[in-house]
């Protein structure tokens, strides 16, 4: 709690200080949730003079007063929805994904993790015409996919896939885990402190520069229920916003094999257990078939 001083701010001085005192007004608390006509009365000071004081205490320590209907404006002028490139999993997410926020795709190898990202980055470089940053710390990204769903999404066949003219509004990092996941456990104590400050700065990106950030990460099984959960610990788990876990084909080349399956895990807006198919080997995905998910 700050007390108030001479030179604390333009105007105060000390025998302002000295008559604020006896009227038990001691701190800048104190002062700016004080009546000032009370005040200028019973200290016999200037009421201008108080009101002057109090607006550059205010500007210096507090945040201005706001309500909920403006902080609602400006999340809604602030978040953009962004298209993921498959309409099933635009549903399960809500619209698609939302800037300001981290995202997570969850999943076992070949569970099509980087195959979703990939949909992500030629839905909203193209479909958008905005800039995407794709961070590919496993050696998955593979450039020519990439192109080949761009020009897979092209109508035109002869129309020419172009760069991007806009803002940056998506940053993929595949995987997250694959970085982290050796600076954890055993004597490296370090490790659990790097994870928490690339936390914070993802969190921190997605919100300063309204972008939406996806990471995807690993899975492991729950040593109690045995269901499956995302890799990296409790404490990141309150990390993303949204997570999302994707199972692949058991037995991918066999006909007749079940799709993959993108499950809602954690949402601030939907249910969780949503549970829809997608078909990741082409552009084309299934509608989406709700289904409790197994306890």
């Amino acid at each position: 709690m700050v007390v108030l001083r001479a030179g604390l701010c333009p105007g105060l001085t000390e025998e302002m200080i000295q008559l604020l005192r006896a009227n038990n007004i001691r701190t800048v608390v104190d002062f700016v949730s004080s009546d000032l006509e009370d005040v200028a009365q019973s200290c016999s000071l200037s009421y201008k003079a108080l009101v002057a004081v109090r607006r550059v205490l205010l500007a210096q320590f507090s945040a201005f007063p706001t309500n909920g209907a403006d902080l609602y404006e400006e999340l809604k002028s602030s978040t953009a929805i962004l298209p993921t490139g498959n309409p099933s999993l635009d549903q399960l997410l809500d619209a698609g994904l939302y800037t300001g926020e981290v995202t997570e795709l969850a999943g076992a190898p070949g569970s099509g993790k980087t195959q979703v990202c990939l949909s992500i980055a030629a839905s909203v470089s193209l479909g958008l015409r905005q800039h995407v940053f794709f961070l590919d710390s496993t050696g998955g990204f593979t450039a020519s996919r990439l192109y080949q769903m761009l020009q897979a999404r092209v109508e035109d066949k002869e129309e020419q896939v172009e760069s991007s003219a806009g803002p940056l509004k998506a940053v993929l990092i595949d995987s997250v885990s694959a970085v982290l996941s050796p600076l954890l456990g055993g004597r490296q104590s370090e490790g659990l402190a790097i994870m928490m400050q690339l936390a914070r700065e993802l969190k921190t990106l997605a919100k300063e520069f309204s972008v939406a950030v996806v990471v995807t990460n690993q899975v492991t099984r729950d040593s109690s229920t045995g269901a499956l959960k995302s890799a990296l610990g409790r404490s990141w788990s309150f990390v993303p916003s949204t997570r999302v876990l994707l199972q692949g084909r058991a037995v991918p080349w066999e006909e007749g094999a079940a799709p993959h399956t993108a499950c809602l895990a954690k949402s601030p807006r939907q249910p969780t257990g949503m549970q829809v198919q997608l078909d990741i080997g082409s552009d084309a995905v299934q509608e989406q078939r709700p289904v409790t998910p197994t306890p």
